[in-house]
């Protein structure tokens, strides 16, 4: 399972404080002026951009610039379309300077478009589409961009984990930039424009923006007004994509309803349909509090020291599965079928590893699907339940102490520090339900269980629902 990591402090030119307002969690704490996002949209609106039922608003409680419902929409209608010669996409950035010289130099794409921001918000040779760019807060929410000692609320957490990896990664890619491509075209990547901070803003502002379906690979794109869509788990929207112009060439971002709005609803879509409230909060600066998904990623991996590695792996590839599998865990939900089986083949051995021989091959992965033996299950309780007791100590605090304080802070939802604590509360409940499912099952359950080979028997008719063998009479009456 994997362990947490400290995150590093990042650089000081991009700290920034919260903004506390009007009791709400704001993740987002500074947003841009509204008149420059107004600006943006009425531009947008002149080069081809639709808001075919909705309107630029602000929120009642944050003055965050929204998009809300116009008129009264039903499920289906279109809300807003944006050409894609509007889109920062890598198909308009090569058009520019620095796309260019960015493309010649095979940089992927998302790194093409981060460098395009970074030229059309601090650079003399913008684009046309440096309105958008100008558009943008400073602040963009994501932990990327939190100040040290907000970082610290976050210590202990996968978020924090994350955001070490992340901020590494960003860095050394920003030094190769500079001893490679800046240092060969200086005209085009000027010192004192392409800066560290300047380029961790671009980079969290192309992570915070793109939205699927134009959120990975070759098809990145970050789209003007459609991302002013707020986040809600209980969305009231979509994205998608469609062909537009002479043959369908060219494409256009559709906003569609998924559901009836009324008339000055906030227009809202997932950021992270099926991702746990970390990620999204990483990845695009956003949580929902009104509809919170706390939880945990677990990370198991088979070792490499396992004598039956070799069959295993033949086994869960065979089932499209690989040796290291990451599952979802919430607070409120028991561990699913096939975590459970990748858990029981985890633990195949001794007496249990006859279940790997090829004649079982086609079948051992629905073994899995139940119970094969005690011992087995029993490994498989004490391995989830002493190692999520393991990672829930290397918390800084304690969930009893988590609880306390988030009672303490009821009236002080608006923070960061809220924030990070229910980031930090969901991944500590989820790993106190995982290590009491298991200590429970192993305390209790063990002996109601049915296992493989009493199954097998009761499929021989052996052995009946009772667990009591059908051949005692025979015994009995002397027949044999």
């Amino acid at each position: 399972m994997q362990q947490a990591l400290r995150a590093p402090c990042r650089p000081a030119a991009l700290r920034s404080s919260a903004r506390k307002q009007c009791g709400r969690l704001v993740v987002r704490a500074s947003v841009a002026a509204p008149a420059s996002v107004d600006a943006v949209v009425s531009w947008a609106a002149g080069k081809g951009a639709k808001l075919e039922k909705a309107t630029l608003g602000a929120d009642l409680l944050t003055d965050k610039p929204i998009l809300t419902a116009a008129a009264d929409v039903n499920a289906g209608d279109v809300l807003i379309t944006v050409p894609d010669s509007l889109w920062i996409s890598s198909e308009n950035v090569k058009k520019t300077t620095v796309g260019k010289a960015a493309a010649a130099a095979s940089l992927e794409p998302w790194l093409q478009l981060a460098l395009q921001l970074v030229a059309d918000r601090w650079g003399s040779n913008k684009s046309e589409l440096a309105a958008y760019a100008a558009s943008l807060p400073e602040d963009l929410g994501t932990p990327l961009l939190w100040s040290e000692e907000e970082l610290q609320e976050l210590a202990g957490t996968q978020v924090s984990q994350s955001l070490s990896g992340y901020l590494a990664f960003f860095r050394a890619t920003f030094e190769q930039l500079q001893s490679g491509l800046f240092a060969s075209n200086p005209a085009a990547f000027p010192a004192s424009v392409f800066t560290l901070p300047h380029f961790l803003w671009a980079v969290a502002a192309v992570r915070c923006r793109a939205h699927a379906p134009l959120s990975e690979g070759d098809k990145i794109a970050v789209v003007p007004v459609a991302d002013l869509v707020s986040h809600r788990r209980a969305a009231n929207s979509k994205l998608l994509v469609r062909g537009a112009g002479l043959f369908g060439r060219g494409q256009t971002l559709v906003v569609e309803a998924t559901r009836p709005i009324r008339k000055g609803e906030a227009i809202s879509m997932d950021y992270g349909t099926g991702q746990l409230d970390g990620p999204v909060l990483l990845n695009h600066g956003a949580m929902d509090p009104s509809s919170p998904k706390p939880g945990y990623s677990l990370t198991l991996t088979l070792p490499n020291t396992d004598r039956f590695l070799d069959d295993k792996l033949d086994i869960l590839e065979t089932n499209g599965l690989s040796t290291t599998m990451t599952y979802p865990l919430t607070p409120s939900q028991q561990p699913g079928q096939e975590m459970m089986a990748f858990l029981r083949l985890f633990q195949l051995k001794a007496a249990d590893a006859f279940l790997l021989e090829s004649i079982f091959r086609s079948d051992v992965w629905g073994f899995m699907q139940d119970p094969v033996s005690e011992g087995n299950e029993a490994d498989v309780c004490a391995m989830l339940s002493e190692g999520a007791r393991a990672l829930l100590a290397g918390y800084p605090t304690s969930l009893e102490e988590d609880l306390v304080t988030a009672r303490a802070m009821a009236g002080d939802k608006a923070s960061r520090k809220y924030a990070a604590l229910m980031i930090r509360l969901g991944e500590k409940e989820a790993l106190d339900a995982l290590a009491r499912f298991f200590e429970d099952r192993r305390a209790t359950g063990l002996k109601r269980l049915v296992y493989y080979q009493e199954r097998r028997l009761r499929r021989l008719g052996l052995v009946d629902d009772e667990g009591r063998t059908t051949y005692d009479s025979f015994f009995k009456d002397g027949i044999a």
